[in-house]
C-alpha cells in the first residue's frame, strides 16, 4: 500500500513539475506576445505620425498667409497702440504654379493693399482678380512663376470619417502655417442656409481663414472658413466641389454666373431646425423681373422640385441651380392646394450681384 502511495504521489510531483513548466512556459509565450503586439502597435503609430508628418511637409509649400490694412477699419485706429487696429490677416492656398491664390472673401474683402507671405518667407503684392461675397471666395494673383499647386480632392470620393488636417495662420502671424488634424464630421451643412459645407473637428481659427482642409493624400477637400465660438470640435470648410465651380465659372466666363428666378422662397419650420422633411418651399413673393408671372406662380405655392429634383431647403434650392446656366430651361413643379403645377422656365442671371472686384 505504502509503495503504491508512493507511486501516486511520484506521478502527482512529476505532473506538477511539468504543468509548472508548462505554465511558465505559457507565461514566457504570453508575455512574448504581449511584448510583440505593444511593439507592433508603437509602430503603427509611429507610422500614423510619421503620415500627418508627411502630408502637412507636402501641403506646406502650397500655402501661403495673407495680410493687408482694412481702409474700412481705418477710422478706428488708435496711433497709441502698439498693433494697428485695421490689420487684417488670414491663409491662402495655392492653385496654380503662376501664382494664383484661392482664399475667402472676408479674408481679403475691404484690404487697401494685399500682401501674400509665402511658405519661404518671401512677400509679394497680390492683384484681387475676383471674389464673390456669396460663396465666400476671393482669387488671387502674385508675380511669381515657380510656386507649388495644391491637388484638388475627389469631390465625390469625400466621406464622414475620413482624416483630413487644417492648415493656416491662426490667431497672429507667429503662428504662420499650424495644423491640426480630426476628421470630416459632416456632409452638406446648411451652416448659413445659403450653401452647404464640410463640417470637421479639426481646429480651425482666427486666422485660419481661406487657409487649406487637406485630406490624407494631401489633397483640396476644403477651404477653411468657420470655426463655432461655442461648441468645440465644430468647424466648417467650403467643400471643394464649391471651389471647383468657382473656379470654372472665373476660368470661362471671368465671374459666377448665377442663375435667377425671381421667386423668394420661406423654409418650413422643420428645414429650419435641420429636422428631415419632405415638404418644399414656400412662395413669399414673386418679383417684377421673376421667370414666371404671377398668373403662373401665386403666394403661397409651394415649390416640391426643380426637374425632378426634391428641394426641401434654400440651401439644397441654391445648389441644385448650381448644375444650371442663365439661358438654360428647367422645369419647376409646384403644389398648390394639392394640385401639381409644372411650369418650363428660362433661368436669367442674377441682377446687380455684389461680385467682383
Amino acid at each position: 500500500m505504502k509503495k503504491i502511495s508512493s507511486f501516486i504521489l511520484s506521478i502527482i510531483m512529476v505532473f506538477s513539475m511539468t504543468m509548472l513548466g508548462f505554465a511558465q512556459e505559457s507565461k514566457q509565450e504570453n508575455t512574448k506576445e504581449l511584448l510583440k503586439q505593444i511593439q507592433k502597435l508603437q509602430q503603427e503609430l509611429e507610422k500614423e505620425r510619421n503620415k500627418v508628418s508627411q502630408v502637412i511637409d507636402g501641403v506646406n509649400q502650397s500655402v501661403v498667409a495673407i495680410i493687408g490694412k482694412n481702409k474700412k477699419l481705418r477710422e478706428r485706429e488708435n496711433m497709441y497702440s502698439k498693433f494697428p487696429s485695421n490689420l487684417q490677416h488670414g491663409s491662402g492656398v495655392i492653385i496654380t504654379s503662376e501664382g494664383r491664390i484661392l482664399t475667402n472673401n472676408h479674408v481679403i474683402d475691404g484690404l487697401d493693399e494685399i500682401y501674400v507671405v509665402t511658405y519661404d518667407g518671401n512677400v509679394y503684392k497680390a492683384e484681387l482678380l475676383y471674389a464673390d461675397k456669396e460663396m465666400d471666395l476671393g482669387l488671387l494673383k502674385i508675380n511669381r512663376t515657380d510656386l507649388k499647386p495644391i491637388k484638388l480632392a475627389n469631390e465625390n470620393e469625400i466621406k464622414v470619417g475620413d482624416e483630413v488636417v487644417a492648415i493656416g495662420t491662426p490667431l497672429s502671424f507667429g503662428y504662420r502655417n499650424s495644423a491640426s488634424k480630426g476628421i470630416i464630421s459632416g456632409l452638406n451643412r446648411p451652416v448659413d442656409r445659403s450653401y452647404t459645407y464640410l463640417q470637421t473637428d479639426a481646429s480651425i481659427n482666427p486666422g485660419n481663414s481661406g487657409g487649406p482642409l487637406v485630406n490624407m493624400k494631401g489633397e483640396l477637400v476644403g477651404i477653411n472658413t468657420l470655426g463655432t465660438m461655442f461648441f468645440q470640435g465644430m468647424n466648417f470648410s467650403i467643400p471643394v466641389s464649391d471651389i471647383n465651380y468657382f473656379l470654372n465659372h472665373y476660368n470661362k466666363f471671368g465671374r459666377i454666373k448665377r442663375c435667377f428666378t425671381g421667386i423668394e422662397f420661406e423654409e418650413n419650420w422643420a428645414a429650419v431646425l435641420g429636422i428631415p422633411s419632405k415638404q418644399g418651399l414656400k412662395v413669399i413673393t414673386v418679383q417684377k423681373n421673376a421667370v414666371v408671372s404671377l398668373n403662373q406662380v401665386k403666394e403661397g405655392d409651394i415649390l416640391e422640385s426643380i426637374d425632378g429634383k426634391a428641394i426641401t431647403s434654400i440651401a439644397q434650392y441654391n445648389e441644385v441651380l448650381k448644375n444650371y446656366l442663365p439661358g438654360d430651361n428647367v422645369k419647376l413643379t409646384f403644389n398648390r392646394g394639392g394640385k401639381k403645377i409644372n411650369i418650363t422656365v428660362t433661368l436669367k442671371e442674377y441682377p446687380n450681384r455684389e461680385n467682383g472686384k
